[in-house]
Parts: C-alpha cells; structure tokens; sequence
C-alpha cells in the first residue's frame, strides 16, 4: 500500500499544463520573429537605399574630378598658348582677355574641386549609414534564427538569446535612423 498512483485527470492535467505552455512559447516565438522580420525588412530596405545613395554622391564626384581635370587642361593650354604670343615677335597683341579667361577657369576648376569634396563627403557619409544598417539587418536576421531554433527545441531560454540579439539589431537600426553614433 505503500504506492500512491496517478489518477486519470491528473495525468490530463499535467499534459494540458505542458501543451498550454508549449503553446505559449510557441505563440510568443511567432510573434517575436514575425516583429524582428518586419524590423529586418525594414534595416535591409534602408541599407540598400543608403548604398545607392553613396553610389550616386560618388558618380557626382567623379563627375565634378573629371571637370574639373578639364578646367585644369584648358586653363593650362590657354596659359601656354598665351605665355607662346608673348614670346613672338610680334607678341600677344591685347593679353588682358586671355588671362581673364585662364582666372576664370582656374575658378571653375577650384569650383569642381569643392564639389567633388562635398559629394565625397556626402558618400562617405551613405555608405557609413548604409553599415550601420547592415549591422542592424545582420543582428536581426541572427535573432530570427534564434528565434527559430527556440521553437525547434521548445526551449525558452533561446527565445531570450534571441530577443536580446534581437533588441540589439533594433537599436541598431535606430541607430541607422536616428544616425546617434
């Protein structure tokens, strides 16, 4: 008489127990990975925005080198072919409009220097943003598969790793928003 023995509905009761809360995991694993892929899409949307933006700043860059390459050559051509009719016998015969046109080209030349710098500027300034995100999208993406594998396993302290990695990836994205560092 020693043994004590189960009865039917406590062992319904322990099953319902452990179904109810492996349901609830399951629910709070859905819903944690539905929110961290709407967060992924988003930082992976951004991402690929800020690097076609530092791709188009970096075109004007090369645009503006490349003007301002051609200014440099034209004022340099302008400057020998003046420095040639001074050397002439007969010499250049009204200097001053020539030498206006060299400054001016010199002044566009500068003028295309400064906007290849801030276009540089500008894509440095997308592609840093444009890493932030693709932290961010990395972070998220692992806190997924963590997310993922809590389900797989039925376990709860994965689905914690995952939501720490995942609230890590947030404030990187936040981050790639808000630009704080």
């Amino acid at each position: 008489m020693g043994r004590e023995t189960l009865e039917p509905q406590e062992l319904v009761e322990r099953e319902d127990f452990e179904r109810s809360h492996r349901r609830a995991l399951s629910t709070r694993v859905a819903v944690t990975a539905a929110l961290l892929a709407v967060l992924a899409s988003i930082s992976a949307l951004e991402a690929e925005h800020s690097a076609a933006e530092a791709i188009l700043a970096k075109n004007d860059a090369v645009l503006s080198q490349s003007r301002a390459s051609d200014e440099w050559a034209y004022r340099q051509a302008k400057s020998i072919k003046l420095h040639l009719q001074e050397l002439s016998p007969g010499g250049a015969t009204d200097p001053e409009p020539q030498r206006a046109e060299i400054a001016a080209s010199e002044s566009r030349a500068r003028a295309d220097e400064e906007e290849r710098d801030r276009a540089n500027r500008e894509a440095a300034e997308h592609f840093a943003r444009h890493h932030r995100f693709a932290v961010a999208t990395s972070l998220l993406q692992i806190a997924i598969v963590l997310e993922t594998v809590a389900a797989v396993l039925d376990r709860t302290i994965v689905w914690w790793g995952g939501l720490a990695v995942g609230a890590a990836g947030a404030v990187a994205l936040a981050n790639g928003l808000l630009g704080l560092l």
